[in-house]
């Protein structure tokens, strides 16, 4: 049965590879971000009733309103995908620039929190909905993102918080944590010099990065009818490397 799912950071990423997989299975996706000319061209790929929403998530005047608009247009909002976000490069805290550290966390973490509190009681009135946020590996152990690193450890935990306030009005809250994935973001960091391929692969035990299809195959299950008893989990999509970084680890 077609349902509305609503993609946050859809215009590209795993946002995108989101978007993409849902709109293979029949449903109708409504894309959001602020990346207007790449999130209408995503809607016309997508096809169908895909339709395109500009929305700066860290905006809490324009999250309701939203909100509302698409509820109003469209239809109800059945499955919220969480996925608008900032990476960063590694840094230190006593230099890294404040508002920087600030934005990286109004998107990552208080634009997820809005769009649940946004989407998440409408779910709760009608007795049914799935949310899907975008953890990290960074939900797990420490890594030198002085913001990125928190904004995802935060996420782990409101995934679960809101599974325990919402799960008993029929809504489920999952989480996804990639590992080191190649969107066009992270090729981007490789081109420029900033981040190396070679070291990322080699911290997996598979060898390689992740592609963001297979967080969208992951993301996609835990808002399907198949996951229709999992709800507060925070699933990792890396590769190996939680397990390789302890694995690896053990003293001869």
């Amino acid at each position: 049965m077609s349902r509305i799912v609503l993609v946050t950071g859809g215009a590209s990423g795993i946002g995108l590879a989101l978007a993409r997989r849902f709109a293979a299975a029949g449903d109708r996706v409504v894309l959001a971000d602020i990346q207007d000319q790449a999130g209408e061209a995503a809607a016309t790929e997508l096809g169908g009733e895909a339709s395109y929403r500009h929305l700066d998530v860290a905006d809490e005047g324009a999250v309701e309103p939203a909100m509302a608009d698409i509820e109003t247009d469209i239809g109800p909002i059945e499955v919220l995908v969480n996925s608008a976000g900032l990476l960063q490069n590694r840094a230190a805290i006593a230099t890294m620039p404040l508002d920087e550290h600030d934005r990286i966390w109004a998107v990552n973490y208080r634009g997820s929190y809005l769009m649940c509190r946004a989407c998440g009681p409408r779910m709760a009135a009608r007795g049914g909905g799935a949310i899907l946020n975008i953890a990290s590996v960074n939900s797990f152990t420490p890594l030198p993102l002085p913001a990125y690193t928190p904004t995802k450890a935060a996420i782990d935990t409101l995934t679960k918080v809101l599974a325990g306030e919402f799960g008993p009005s029929g809504v489920r809250v999952n989480a996804v944590a990639p590992g080191f994935t190649l969107t066009p973001a992270m090729q981007s960091r490789i081109d420029s010099g900033d981040r190396d391929p070679a070291g990322m692969e080699a911290l997996s035990t598979l060898g390689r990065l992740v592609r963001p299809e297979e967080v969208a195959e992951a993301g996609y299950f835990l808002c399907s009818e198949a996951a229709s008893a999992i709800t507060g989990v925070n699933l990792l999509v890396d590769c190996g490397y939680m397990a390789a970084i302890s694995y690896n680890s053990y003293p001869s």
